[in-house]
């Protein structure tokens, strides 16, 4: 998992609340905003910091720490046109990452147009889905087994691997986790237990949720020399 990030959200809705309550789960720095002063109110006890404001009001939004923002998330339901212009001035104040929600095809256009780096569609993606793909972006790459728990997904291979085996890494026993494919320039193949990583190889990787965030968590570590 990343280190602790500040998030802000804005509209609290049943989606916003619901990236909300993940996020801080997830030990997130949330600022939550919205102009409805009961749902401000309801996310008090669960946000580290929440305001009620005019979200298409860009100094209300610089005051509540906007700019301090690794993330912004617009998940403003029925306004399209709020919607819309708080995507524009987030995405004026240089946060590194706006994802906005979207109701219809083309309002996830315009959203684009105006900067949202990401666009979602509720009926589609799960605020809490979101929520952990924000703070584990890998998850994004990965699917889930019905039924089972476990998640199948594509990996680079850091730098670690690479000149080594599968046996030589002791993969299963290192990450608690199995290689089912080598993708090489494209080419993919079953690995042997002495199939060696090349670098530029991905490998499809199955295990379960808490194994394949153990192993990205040691990855990452690994290609950060930490």
């Amino acid at each position: 998992m990343d280190s602790k990030q500040t998030i802000l959200v804005v509209g609290l809705g049943r989606f916003g609340v619901s990236v909300c309550e993940k996020l801080a789960e997830l030990g997130q720095h949330v600022i939550a905003v919205d102009i409805d002063k009961q749902r401000v109110e309801e996310v008090a006890d669960v946000v580290e910091y929440c305001a009620q404001l005019d979200v298409t009001d860009e100094d209300l939004l610089v005051k509540v720490g906007a700019r301090e923002a690794d993330i912004a998330v617009v998940a403003i339901g029925n306004n399209i046109e709020a919607s819309i212009l708080a995507t524009a001035i987030l995405k004026g104040l240089n946060i590194p990452k706006v994802i906005a929600r979207a109701q219809t095809s083309i309002h996830g256009r315009v959203l684009s147009r105006v900067g949202a780096h990401k666009v979602v569609f509720p009926e589609r993606d799960a605020g809490k889905n979101i929520a952990e793909t924000l703070v584990n972006p890998w998850l994004s790459a990965f699917s889930a087994v019905p039924g089972g728990g476990v998640l199948v997904g594509e990996i680079e291979a850091s730098a670690g691997m690479v000149g080594k085996s599968l046996m030589e890494l002791e993969f299963r026993k290192t990450y608690n986790c199995i290689v089912l494919l080598f993708d090489r320039k494209g080419s993919r193949f079953l690995p042997r237990p002495d199939s060696v990583i090349q670098e530029g190889d991905k490998l499809l990787v199955a295990g379960t949720g808490e194994d394949i965030a153990q192993m990205m968590e040691k990855k990452d570590k690994e290609e950060n020399g930490k």
